[in-house]
């Protein structure tokens, strides 16, 4: 009988067994491609052990920023047949004016109503740049306005 290797009685032990290693295959996307990233979700929500449902939700287009875009585009398009009667004819020109100035009033009061909507609601409206875009158009509207009443008053 042999007495139980201790820690002065080892073993020997045998030759080291080299496993091959095998490559791991990561599929690469094609070229001028970007490589897919795996998607983040936070971790669930839970009140008293039960986990709350969290919808979401992409963020709903600002109505008042739309509607501001397209008094925008009619302020500015009322005023142009302003500008070419208010020449020869003063009364249809004070009648584009007056069009384009209430669009152009209009669309100025609906952007910034946007902006405002869009910056309370932290996510869940969009639109800024639409809002943006309907400021700038409900100014030019103004802007041409004031030409066309001022050339309708010289010809008159």
């Amino acid at each position: 009988m042999q007495p139980p290797p201790g820690p002065h009685h080892t073993v020997p032990a045998g030759p080291q067994q080299v496993h091959a290693h095998q490559p791991q295959f990561h599929p690469q996307a094609p070229y001028g491609h970007p490589v897919p990233q795996p998607f983040y979700f936070p971790p669930p929500v839970t009140v008293d052990g039960f986990h709350i449902v969290q919808p979401r939700l992409k963020p709903i287009p600002s109505g008042p920023a739309i509607g501001s875009l397209v008094a925008g585009i009619g302020g500015i398009l009322g005023a142009f047949p302003g500008l070419i009667t208010a020449g020869f004819s003063p009364w249809a020109g004070l009648t584009f004016f007056m069009y384009a100035v209430l669009l152009g009033i209009g669309s100025v009061g609906l952007a910034l109503y946007a902006k405002r909507q869009i910056k309370t609601a932290h996510g869940g409206v969009s639109g800024r740049g639409v809002a943006t875009t309907g400021l700038i158009m409900g100014i030019i509207a103004c802007s041409l306005a004031g030409i066309t009443g001022l050339i309708a008053l010289v010809a008159m």
